[in-house]
């Protein structure tokens, strides 16, 4: 976490349950119109989500925890 958003963290730490409730609204409501201005996915970027769902909900291909590949990738490549 940066300096800065440590201290914003302990600030919000000092806030009541409902001012939290408020800033977390707030945020989430900041990072929805962030994600809503991206470019919409093309037709080939929805049928590659779409194979690639199916294969991960019908088994065919297994998910791994990311930072678990990360470590190893890492240890591998000693960074």
């Amino acid at each position: 976490m940066s300096t800065h958003a440590a201290a914003l963290f302990q600030q919000a730490a000092q806030l009541s349950e409902a001012e939290c409730e408020e800033l977390y609204e707030q945020l989430g409501n900041h990072l929805g119109r962030a994600h809503a201005s991206e470019e919409p996915l093309t037709s080939d970027m929805q049928a590659t989500l779409d194979r690639r769902w199916e294969e991960i909900t019908t088994g065919k291909v297994q998910c791994r925890d990311a930072f678990e590949v990360l470590a190893e990738l890492r240890a591998k490549h000693h960074v």
